[in-house]
């Protein structure tokens, strides 16, 4: 490499703002016909990268010179070359429109570049080119295509104007890599169309629904490898279209259902991907809940598709809880539960364990004894484990009801002993004589029984009142009783205490 072109490669790395437009006339000087196609597949990896981090004022100023090149990468492909266009694209649509029918060119040779040599980055490549390109006629052309390809059995020899002008289109060889190609351009095409509410209203797609599906149900039915990237179209389909899709999604899951004879993960990831987008009540999916799951072959954990299983059968478990027969749920309950207790660690079967504890149906059991007895015995740590294992806790826990704030209810109780204890007290004062004064019968016990007094004089019968008064007397005192508050229980019943110690949080 020369000293020149290290230096226009450091420019396009580190070179500052003001110089971009130099930078830009140095590599367009790169890709001239007077240079090796070394130098020219540079260039256009410089370009490139110029064209990405340039600034919008910048790239205005060489935007002609840059769109001129088109003509020069349509004549062959050339992998840096389609990536220069797929940025220019990107950054100025309207180049594109100004050439539209080089640009078309260079497309069509991406696409037969992809299907020769089966690289996979040249592939998506051809496949978002054609996506950042894509119209209402272009995708016509796209499906009459794909048609012809999935319905003549025969090496294709008149190739009219209502399909794409492939050089691979006649080539027996290249039949399934072109199809399977077809099929990604497809996908990547219904993602990069305007969507409702962009601000290209005139570059919105209007084909019929049923003519993409029939090509795709083709795609489906196909025993070759194009039965992978079919799914993948529909998928795609699914998510882009959405709700104008409803009106064909009975028919599309129909479709579905009926190679469950030959299931695989494609099969099975695009029923779990339609349940999930659109519901399995919407999509009818939950219609064949128990088709899908005798339609199982082996246990769950043996198959490759098994966790596109667990998520769509748990969707429609915990979704469609009113829809489907109680003795349907049983059959397949037990089944899981089985399956369960003989692999803990499985984490298909606790997502659909935990399914089946959601499951609001009054006249399905739940399995409760088995969650629990599996999250104990189970080392999974997936977010599966952890959801079975909060809703086994969940479920299980003591109920209370009619419970006001513990600390309130604790100080209402302690009164009410309190005032209980100061009636009984009341009580008992009432029953002890009013008087402080001892009783007769105690004071004359308290003299001599020998000697008998002579009749006092009223001197000495005042003295004897004041010293009589002046001696003590004794009163017998009733002891207190301490009462308790008593509650006959009846055996294993908890108490109002037990039940607010539990809630008790200081």
């Amino acid at each position: 490499m020369s000293i020149d072109i290290q230096k226009i490669v450091q420019a396009t790395l580190v070179g500052k703002p003001e110089h971009d437009e130099q930078t830009f006339i140095d590599c367009l000087k790169l890709v001239g016909s007077n240079r090796s196609p070394k130098e020219r597949e540079l260039g256009f990896a410089l370009l490139s990268r110029m064209v990405i981090k340039t600034s919008p004022q910048s790239l205005r100023l060489v935007q002609t010179r840059l769109a001129n090149r088109f003509a020069q990468i349509s004549d062959q492909f050339q992998f840096s070359g389609s990536l220069f266009v797929r940025e220019v694209l990107v950054r100025n649509p309207t180049a594109g429109d100004l050439h539209s029918t080089t640009v078309f060119k260079i497309i069509l040779n991406s696409i037969d570049a992809g299907v020769q040599s089966m690289d996979t980055t040249v592939r998506s490549l051809a496949a978002e080119l054609f996506g950042l390109r894509v119209s209402n006629q272009n995708l016509n052309l796209l499906l009459n295509t794909l048609d012809v390809l999935l319905t003549t059995k025969t090496k294709i020899k008149n190739v009219s104007n209502d399909v794409l002008q492939l050089s691979t289109l006649g080539v027996t060889s290249h039949r399934t890599s072109l199809t399977c190609l077809l099929f990604e351009v497809l996908a990547v095409s219904l993602g990069c169309a305007p969507k409702l509410g962009d601000k290209n209203v005139d570059k919105r797609l209007s084909v019929d629904r049923k003519d993409i599906i029939r090509v795709i149900e083709m795609g489906i039915r196909n025993p070759s490898t194009t039965r992978s990237a079919a799914f993948t179209a529909l998928r795609s389909l699914c998510l882009n279209a959405k709700y104008s899709l409803i009106p064909m999604i009975g028919r599309i899951v129909s479709t579905l259902i009926s190679e469950l004879e030959t299931p695989d993960v494609d099969l099975m990831k695009t029923l779990a991907f339609i349940a999930k987008t659109y519901g399995p009540v919407t999509s009818t999916i939950h219609k064949h809940f128990y088709v899908i799951f005798t339609s199982l072959k082996r246990p769950m954990h043996q198959l490759d598709y098994g966790g596109h299983v667990a998520d769509l059968l748990s969707t429609i478990i915990e979704s469609s809880a009113g829809l489907i027969k109680p003795e349907v749920f049983v059959t397949v309950q037990k089944a899981v539960c089985e399956s369960a207790i003989m692999h803990p660690d499985e984490s298909m079967y606790l997502q659909l364990l935990a399914a089946f504890l959601a499951l609001n149906n009054e006249f399905v059991p739940s399995p409760l004894q088995i969650a629990r007895h599996v999250v104990a015995r189970t080392n999974s740590r997936c977010h599966h484990s952890h959801r079975l294992r909060a809703l086994s806790d969940v479920t299980s826990r003591p109920r209370t009801s009619d419970l006001a704030n513990v600390k309130t209810v604790k100080k209402t109780l302690i009164l009410k002993e309190e005032t209980t204890i100061e009636v009984e007290k009341e009580e008992d004062s009432e029953e002890s004589p009013e008087s402080p004064e001892a009783p007769e019968s105690d004071v004359e016990d308290m003299e001599p029984e020998d000697a008998p007094e002579p009749p006092p004089t009223p001197e000495v019968s005042r003295k004897k009142k004041n010293s009589e008064s002046s001696t003590p007397v004794v009163v017998k005192k009733k002891k207190k009783r301490d009462v308790v508050v008593t509650t006959n229980l009846l055996e294993g019943e908890a108490s109002v205490d037990d039940i607010l110690n539990l809630f008790d949080m200081s």
